[in-house]
């Protein structure tokens, strides 16, 4: 990927990028005045401000606690460069813990345009992410006269630290991105945005940070749509998407620089311990101990976690907004082919035909007596047939594995039914494998892997081939469409898709398939799903902490 810039010209995954600064793009915030940059992107003109302060660096005494509003500035700040990412796994000079900024991007002259706004919340395991015009170009959805915005949130311990009392409360990160989310409402309109028009998106964790917010009624009236894509409410890794046991993980990362602290030390001893160390100290204890996630927090009037997602999703308790949602069609191939392909399958597939209880979701527990190789029985015939192996069926091992169905593919089915009951919902599927897909062919197995469909959603890399131009054309014509409208194809008889997304019911999961062609197909899971409900309900221990 190409990416360095040179004078005024900045090149970005191959393409030129001309940043012209106009001295008329001012706009006057409540905490101080900005300007933005003019870009020109394949001949056309677009204007983008970044670096835009939504909350005040989250140092000292404000490390892994709630996000507060930023200090006022005066004269002009030049909002013309993306700010650093914020610290995780490995500290460099791209890294910083003062990382609260976020990005505006728009096709808007005049701030009486009233566009529908895409609010972009990355993804990373929680770990790893940030803003950036080379991973997320956000040229293509400009184009459709949408405004862009991206917005850092904090990660790893930073972002999710908790000692599960009122020390430190937890979530970090999430109510980074809801302050940010707070900021685009207050203030879009400056750039020519609609504030009644913002859907929220994101992928992978950022999928689930667009969940977490859909059940989460503090975050009701910032946005009125949302996109979740290979991510959701439901999805449950443990500590990377979901925090389990996480005062324990606070006492790990002090005792990793003290080995004298001990349990004995109370929770505020250990957040000022914490929060006293250099971030090049800090940073290898989590390294070292790695635990992130969202995690339940105290009752308390900052609180912004308080119950699970499966509940208040079944109750109705959630805003009700329109949705996309959605999974690629083999969500674990990129983790198989780093491991090693077809021999790394076939290794999985020994491991999951002698060890059938090794199936049961780490978010499923049994109830008494249950026995988890009959439980592991049900869900292998599910996938293979009742005299089948995951041996004879290596593609079944790519979905039943990790990483596909066991985390992603059911927890959005499921969300999509029982989501559909209150608001309208759409399905999709993205299984196109274009001239980027660079992952082994497995068979039986589907060619799109995690993330791949965000490389056709934004402008990071030349897109040459026929078929992967109007696959992104499509993509982001829907996801403009659905913020503009509540709707992906108001036009059915648009020449780019000729069809109708259609909602999907309960006990119809239809989908928009991705693919050599786009077409709606009938849920092909559905058998999987139903035996997975019949699994739940019969030997899990309610609440689910996810599905």
């Amino acid at each position: 990927m190409c990416f360095f810039k040179e004078a005024n010209i900045v090149y970005i995954g191959c393409f030129i990028v001309a940043l012209s600064l106009a001295q008329d793009l001012i706009v006057d915030l409540p905490d101080g005045t900005i300007r933005g940059s003019e870009i020109t992107f394949q001949d056309k003109r677009y204007y983008a401000y970044r670096g835009i302060p939504f909350a005040a660096p989250p140092i000292g005494k404000l490390r892994f606690q709630s996000p507060v509003p930023p200090n006022p500035w005066d004269g002009i700040l030049e909002a013309n460069e993306t700010q650093r990412c914020c610290i995780s796994m490995s500290p460099d000079n791209q890294m910083s813990e003062d990382c609260l900024y976020l990005n505006v991007y728009t096709p808007a002259r005049k701030i009486t345009e009233k566009l529908p706004v895409l609010f972009w919340i990355y993804g990373g395991g929680f770990t790893i992410g940030c803003t950036s015009d080379v991973l997320t170009g956000p040229f293509y959805l400009l184009d459709e006269d949408v405004i862009v915005v991206y917005a850092n949130y904090r990660l790893g311990l930073y972002g999710f630290l908790s000692t599960e009392d009122d020390v430190v409360l937890g979530n970090a990160g999430l109510k980074d991105q809801l302050l940010a989310m707070k900021w685009t409402k207050n203030n879009i309109a400056l750039f020519g945005g609609d504030p009644e028009k913002i859907t929220i998106f994101g992928e992978s964790a950022g999928g689930i940070s667009v969940g977490a917010h859909i059940v989460n009624t503090k975050s009701a009236e910032l946005y009125r749509a949302a996109i979740c894509q290979s991510g959701c409410s439901l999805t449950y890794i443990p500590n990377v998407s979901t925090q389990t046991n996480a005062r324990q993980a606070a006492y790990d990362y002090a005792k990793y620089v003290d080995p004298t602290i001990s349990e004995q030390n109370t929770t505020t001893e250990i957040r000022d311990f914490l929060q006293s160390l250099p971030a090049n100290v800090l940073t290898p204890a989590y390294s070292a101990n790695s635990r992130t996630g969202i995690s339940i927090e105290v009752e308390h009037e900052d609180a912004y976690v308080t119950n699970l997602s499966f509940p208040l999703l079944e109750s109705g308790n959630f805003n009700q907004v329109p949705v996309i949602i959605g999974t690629t069609s083999a969500e674990t191939l990129p983790l198989f082919a780093i491991l090693g392909g077809e021999l790394a399958a076939r290794a999985t597939a020994a491991t999951m035909d002698s060890d059938l209880a090794s199936l049961i979701p780490a978010d499923l527990v049994p109830l008494p007596g249950t026995n988890a190789t009959d439980v592991g029985s049900q869900i292998r015939e599910a996938y293979v047939g009742p005299n089948g192996t995951f041996g004879e069926h290596l593609g079944a091992v790519i979905e039943a594995s990790i990483t596909s169905d066991q985390l992603f593919v059911r927890s959005t089915l499921k969300q999509a039914e029982i989501q559909s009951n209150f608001a309208p919902v759409y399905v999709y599927q993205f299984s196109f494998a274009g001239s980027l897909n660079s992952l082994p062919s497995i068979e039986g197995a589907g060619r799109a892997g995690h993330v791949e469909d965000t490389l056709y959603l934004f402008s990071f890399t030349p897109l040459v081939a026929d078929r992967d131009i109007l696959i992104s054309k499509q993509i982001v014509k829907l996801w403009a469409n659905f913020a503009k409208t509540l709707n992906p194809t108001p036009d059915p008889a648009d020449p780019l898709f000729n069809l109708t997304w259609p909602q999907v019911s309960p006990n119809n999961i239809q989908y928009l398939d991705f693919d050599d062609e786009i077409a709606v197909k009938p849920n092909r899971k559905e058998k999987q799903m139903a035996m997975w409900n019949d699994v739940y309900y019969t030997y899990g221990q309610q609440p689910f902490p996810g599905f």
